[in-house]
Parts: C-alpha cells; sequence; structure tokens
C-alpha cells in the first residue's frame, strides 16, 4: 500500500513538472514573439532606417534582400570608405544632427567610435532564438570587439594574414614559406606598402602583425626600417607598379584588387595566406555592425539588427560577396573559396579582439622607421 501511495505521488509530482516546464517554456516562446512582433510593427510605424557602411563586403543585394522581406522599412545607406564615412558621421553629430541608425564597417573604425561612445549596446536587441542560440556560431560564441561583449559585433571570420602580392614574372609564391621571408636581400628595395597607418584594412592586417606571437613588433620594424618600401595611398597604383615589374612586391595590397588586375591580364598573384608557416588570422575586415546611439529609427535598426544577423541575412551576406566566411556555423560553405574558408580543428588569430584593438604602438614604429630612412 506504500509503494502504491509513492508511486501515486511521484507521478502527480511528475505530471505537475511537466504541465509546469511547458508552460514556462510556452511563455518564454510568447514573450519573445510578442516582443518581435511590437517591434516589426513599430519599424514599419517608421517606415525607413539610415544605414552608413562601408565599401566592400555589404553589397546593395543585402539591403534589397532586406527590403523584400519587410518591404515597409526602407533602408537608405550611405556607402564609403571609412576615411570618408568618418568624418562626415562626426560632423553630422557635432551640428546635433543624428541621422544614422546603424554602421555597418571596420572594426579599427568601429571601436574608435565606441571609445568615443557614440554606440549603444546591441546585444539587449537580439531577439529571434536561432541569433541567439551559440551552439549555431564558430566557436559556440557570439564574437564582439569590445571589452564588454555587447557593443560591436562581429559576423565575419574569413581566412586571412598578411597580404603579399607579388609579379609572377620577377617572383614566385614557392620562394615564400614564411612572412620572414621577405627580409631576403633580393627583395631590397623592391617593395611598396600600401599605407598601413591609414584607418581601414590595413590597420586591420598592421594589428595582426603587431600582436602576431611569431611576428611582433620587430617585423615590422625591419620592414620598413631596413628594405626600402616605398609607401603609396591607393591600390591601383601600387598594383600597377607590381603589374608593370617597376617593384616585386606589395605588402597591404588586398587580395580582391590584386584578383581583378591578374583578371585584366597583368601578371600579379597574391600568396595564399594558408601557405605560411605562421599561425593565419581570421578577419573582421569591415564586417562588424553597431547600433548608434539616439538613432531615429530604433525600431528599425532592432528589425534590421535581427535580420542580419540570421540564418537568411548571414546567407545573403556571404553569398553576395563571394569570398567572405560567415561566423555563422549553420549555413552552407561550398560557395566560399578555400583560401578564405575556415576548416574545422586548424587554429587561428582572431585579431578583432579587444586586447589587439590598439593600433598606435604599429604605427609609431612604421613613422619612426620611416623618419630615420628619410635623414641624411
Amino acid at each position: 500500500m506504500t509503494g502504491r501511495i509513492v508511486f501515486l505521488l511521484a507521478t502527480l509530482a511528475l505530471a505537475f513538472f511537466l504541465a509546469w516546464s511547458g508552460e514556462s517554456v510556452t511563455g518564454e516562446r510568447a514573450s519573445w514573439q510578442s516582443d518581435w512582433e511590437k517591434t516589426v510593427q513599430a519599424a514599419k510605424q517608421e517606415g525607413q532606417i539610415f544605414i552608413y557602411a562601408a565599401l566592400g563586403p555589404y553589397h546593395p543585394e543585402i539591403f534589397a534582400e532586406f527590403q523584400k522581406d519587410y518591404p515597409e522599412i526602407k533602408p537608405t545607406i550611405v556607402h564609403g570608405s571609412s576615411s570618408r564615412i568618418s568624418p562626415r558621421l562626426l560632423a553630422e553629430r557635432r551640428a546635433g544632427k543624428y541621422l544614422a541608425d546603424i554602421y555597418l564597417g571596420g572594426p579599427t573604425s568601429l571601436y574608435r567610435f565606441y571609445q568615443g561612445r557614440l554606440f549603444d549596446p546591441l546585444a539587449p536587441l537580439l531577439v529571434l532564438p536561432e541569433i541567439l542560440d551559440t551552439s549555431v556560431w564558430w566557436e559556440g560564441k557570439h564574437f564582439y570587439i569590445d571589452a564588454e561583449r555587447k557593443y560591436i559585433f562581429v559576423n565575419e571570420g574569413s581566412v586571412s594574414g598578411f597580404t603579399i602580392t607579388y609579379n609572377s614574372q620577377q617572383a614566385k609564391a614557392a620562394e615564400f614559406k614564411s612572412y620572414w621571408d621577405l627580409f631576403k636581400p633580393k627583395w631590397k628595395g623592391k617593395i611598396v606598402s600600401l599605407d598601413a597607418r591609414e584607418p581601414g584594412f590595413g590597420a586591420s592586417e598592421l594589428r595582426y602583425l603587431y600582436y602576431h606571437p611569431e611576428l611582433g613588433p620587430e617585423f615590422i620594424r625591419r620592414l620598413f626600417g631596413e628594405m626600402d618600401v616605398v609607401v603609396s595611398r591607393e591600390h591601383r597604383q601600387a598594383i600597377d607598379w607590381v603589374g608593370v615589374g617597376k617593384v616585386a612586391l606589395c605588402v597591404f595590397c588586398r587580395d580582391g584588387f590584386t584578383s581583378k588586375a591578374k583578371a585584366q591580364g597583368l601578371p600579379v598573384d597574391f600568396i595564399n595566406h594558408n601557405d605560411f608557416k605562421e599561425m593565419p588570422r581570421l578577419r573582421g575586415s569591415a564586417s562588424a555592425i553597431a547600433f548608434m546611439n539616439k538613432a531615429p529609427h530604433p525600431n528599425a535598426a532592432k528589425v534590421f539588427i535581427n535580420w542580419f544577423l540570421s540564418r537568411r541575412g548571414q546567407m545573403v551576406y556571404q553569398e553576395s560577396h563571394g569570398d567572405r566566411d560567415s561566423l555563422r556555423a549553420d549555413i552552407p560553405k561550398d560557395k566560399v573559396p578555400p583560401e578564405v574558408r575556415r576548416v574545422m580543428g586548424r587554429k587561428y588569430f582572431f585579431v578583432e579582439g579587444p586586447e589587439f584593438m590598439d593600433v598606435k604602438p604599429a604605427v609609431k614604429i612604421i613613422e619612426d622607421a620611416l623618419g630615420s630612412q628619410r635623414k641624411p
């Protein structure tokens, strides 16, 4: 008799627990759905969103696909390099004009804005369970640049490194097994460098060199202090110099520019980052997203952020550019070129962490080295 009572009590307790947990899950689901539905309706009332986006990874197709899903929200895009967008944004704010809702751009540029307190936290805006589920992201976590891990979300992690472009009539990729091979005497006076002191792509690679445990400050010091490097601020000019044989190598030149020049018939190519013995980096490239404070359309911004980081949004992002590997691990990677695609089990240097964002010490090394070159 006692056993039967115990059994009945246990059965009732289990039934109560299942009913309670079911109601709890339903309540949580209803909570986020209700929040999301209210946000979408409010966003439709706002009717528009202003996005400041860096040139490069943000193809117009991304915003066209967003408007297909949310036709009542019109995206207005301000496209440009960070060196052009940044002054514009700061000038607007000094004049008391708060026009931008979202900034899509390079980690280095966004980090400066974060330090200037131009952003509101993005993390609380993430609502969709498919985004909050960290198991669908690389290494099971969200990647943020800022130490608080809530302001600047990095959505891309393509394999990269330190780009060396070469004239295929003067050099061979097989000559470079290590980045330190760049210091062979034959290359002295034969190298052009894109100005890595400029914000953007060059600064990201410069941080990679400076903080890399196998390269570091000495690598930068020797490159600009010993190798008689010519500095250019124009990608096309630097690639053209390599193509016509004025120099044999270009460092900090974007591989995308090199690929276009090669397709046009110039004898140029770049060395696969995976072929160097040093640990490759995962680049955030220009692919970080932040929520501007005093945003004029906060609900539309919330909708776009969730759409962009959703599975659909990241598939559009990844496929629209063609050579980007999203940090979402639950989307197809078959169209991502092998040279930029992450490989499970390979160790990478993710340089977009808060401890690696300060580029000023590396810039000073370049300036000191170039200054010493100019001395008689």
